[in-house]
């Protein structure tokens, strides 16, 4: 199986994170050969760091302006001299330099959507789509996509280092926090879609021993400090920063917190059952369909303070509880969203369309 990949971004989040791992994964199978073109950048530094090959190209940007096409005919070229079985375009900026013309007969165009985007900028590039959720293919397929070649394939999240719960002591006393305290973490890009004003409000309704990570960087971080500042919560919030493994920030964590206000899959959730942290959700898009209410973490309104600080203060109070959604969650990973069972989940995709072509 020989695999193209384009993908034009350049910050992490988490689709890249998720392209970076089905890389790396895909790159570790006997009998499966890959190429990468992406963007200088975080996606072309993590694959630089997980030793997948990989070659840069602008996908637009000031050079393609100045050089026209000029990435356009580097997928081609590359497309033409490594006969590829699929080439898989990662979201719009991907999508928009799939090699087209005659040459195109000769493998399967596929995109990879990990959201609700418009196929206006599909149409005619691709074959083929792949969303993670039944919610995106659906929209998919009511947005007018032939159902035969829209296709559901999840995520999934590796397993954690080994030895990452030994870094607990050390993690904890860089960010101030003593034995006593109960640590929140809330991981993902500080963006206004992920909730973290709704967990702020409700922290500030908590008892002063209980405390935040922010595990990440975004746009709303200058807003985010200044609730911080508002509610009087400095001391009480850590501004972690971005972490390409969050086996370290996850050490230090009790009770893992998704609030978000919009989530097609939730890569968050999947990734407090790898760490075996009881996880607490609100009830929108993927997070609600991956979480059982009290059998894999606790479901919460959408941007309900109140409801959010209730069920940290349940699961700090019943370990049992905790135990129950930490075993819940952790079977769940291992029998839907293992590195294994996705990944050959692709292979068997990409065999079956390489054949039906």
């Amino acid at each position: 199986m020989k695999i193209l990949h384009l993908i034009g971004a350049a910050k992490p989040g988490g689709a890249e994170t998720f392209a970076v791992r089905l890389m790396a994964a895909l790159h570790a199978r006997q009998g499966v050969t890959q190429q990468v073109l992406c963007r200088k950048g975080w996606v072309a530094n993590r694959l630089s760091a997980e030793g997948v090959p990989h070659t840069t190209a602008p996908f637009g940007g000031w050079w393609d302006a100045h050089t026209p096409f000029f990435t356009h005919r580097l997928t081609a070229q590359v497309a033409q001299g490594f006969k590829p079985d699929v080439v898989l375009a990662w979201m719009n900026r991907g999508v928009t330099f799939m090699p087209q013309g005659a040459m195109a007969k000769n493998y399967v165009r596929a995109a990879r959507l990990g959201g609700f985007y418009d196929l206006k900028y599909y149409r005619g590039k691709v074959t083929d789509l792949i969303g993670n959720t039944p919610q995106i293919t659906a929209y998919c397929v009511r947005e007018g996509w032939p159902a035969a070649q829209v296709h559901h394939v999840t995520n999934f999240i590796p397993p954690a280092p080994e030895g990452w719960q030994q870094q607990r002591a050390a993690q904890r006393t860089a960010w101030g926090w003593n034995d006593t305290d109960i640590g929140l973490l809330l991981v993902g890009r500080l963006h206004a879609v992920k909730g973290i004003d709704t967990a702020l409000q409700a922290l500030a309704t908590l008892p002063p021993h209980i405390k935040l990570a922010l595990v990440g960087a975004g746009p709303e971080e200058a807003a985010l400090r200044a609730l911080t500042k508002t509610l009087g919560l400095e001391g009480r919030v850590v501004f972690a920063g971005w972490a390409d493994n969050v086996g370290k920030p996850a050490s230090a964590g009790d009770i893992w917190l998704a609030p978000s206000r919009h989530e097609p899959l939730g890569n968050t959730a999947i990734d407090a059952w790898v760490h075996g942290k009881p996880l607490i959700v609100s009830a929108v898009g993927g997070l609600d369909m991956l979480v059982e209410n009290g059998v894999h973490g606790l479901k919460v309104p959408n941007e309900n303070p109140a409801a959010l600080a209730a069920a940290v203060q349940q699961l700090v109070a019943d370990k049992k509880l905790q135990a129950r959604v930490v075993q819940g969650g952790t079977a769940r990973w291992l029998a839907e969203y293992s590195e294994s069972k996705i990944v050959g989940d692709y292979l068997a995709l990409f065999a079956k369309l390489a054949k039906a072509r």
